[in-house]
């Protein structure tokens, strides 16, 4: 009996109260200081999870050092590093809220959409014109991009074809879709307010449009596509990346890539940085070919 109340005391007394009170609170540092971590490492620009690790050990060793004054100043200190490690790691930062909505895409799709689009692009080079499209997946363009002609209609090569024909049709504007095979309006132009940031990183060796949509890429998941009469290769910008001088074949596939759900499942093998390898790859082996 007395091993019972003993028992009892030990789990459920006044002093385990604190027990368990102190193993709630340090899992809840551990939890936070554990997603913390995992949110500094999703920065591939920059690695910040070491100099949080070397701050956390540098605290523990002063502590357990008993030196009180750096002790007392690496606590108090804790907040405005935490606060410097958010505004160093502002990429991704901006990445996640510089996209003030998300869209839902529409459940139906039209099938081989970007069959016809790649076509009907071809058609509008041996007609002279030159070429400039936005592809949005999940992150909202409207913030960025403004269309006079706003159609949200089925992507059709004869749709296309016609609007390009069309005396309104500005080629140096942009043809802006989305991954469900709809074509969003016609005529888009940037916002220039939203470009801002782009003047201290500015390449004067660089296309303008492509200086606006390397920025954009790099915010957003949206695929930007460019294409001129006189070299009668794609250039595709996406994920902050160029890859350039690409033939119509491995743009199609990029494209399909791109717009396909398994490549935006996380369970799925293919990422990103793999999808910007494999360009430069089939870059490389389309030069190969033409020598």
């Amino acid at each position: 009996m007395k091993l019972f109340y003993f028992l009892q005391e030990y789990f459920w007394g006044y002093n385990s109260f604190f027990y368990w009170r102190s193993t709630i609170e340090v899992m809840f540092f551990t939890l936070l200081i554990y997603y913390f971590s995992i949110w500094l490492k999703s920065d591939r620009h920059k690695n910040l999870l070491p100099y949080f690790y070397g701050y956390c050990f540098i605290s523990i060793v002063a502590y357990y050092s008993q030196l009180t004054t750096i002790t007392y100043f690496l606590f108090l200190f804790a907040p405005v590093a935490v606060m410097l490690f958010i505004l160093v790691h502002q990429t991704t930062l901006q990445k996640s809220f510089v996209a003030l909505k998300n869209i839902t895409p529409a459940k139906h799709t039209v099938g081989n959409w970007e069959h016809d689009l790649i076509r009907s692009f071809l058609f509008a080079i041996n007609k002279n014109k030159e070429i400039h499209c936005v592809i949005e997946n999940k992150d909202s363009l409207q913030d960025f991009i403004h269309s006079p002609m706003i159609l949200n209609a089925n992507v059709q090569q004869g749709l296309i074809n016609i609007l390009q024909d069309s005396d309104l049709f500005d080629q140096k504007k942009m043809l802006w879709l989305n991954t469900s095979g709809q074509l969003v309006g016609v005529n888009g132009a940037w916002r220039e307010s939203v470009f801002q940031e782009f003047d201290d990183q500015n390449n004067s060796d660089m296309h303008p449009w492509k200086q606006s949509a390397l920025l954009l890429s790099s915010k957003t998941d949206a695929l930007f596509l460019r294409i001129t009469p006189t070299q009668r290769t794609f250039d595709i910008i996406f994920n902050g990346k160029i890859v350039n001088n690409i033939n119509s074949d491995n743009a199609l596939k990029i494209i399909r890539k791109y717009a396909s759900t398994k490549f935006w499942s996380k369970d799925s093998s293919i990422t990103k940085g793999d999808l910007i390898h494999e360009t430069f790859a089939q870059k490389n082996l389309f030069k190969q070919r033409s020598n």
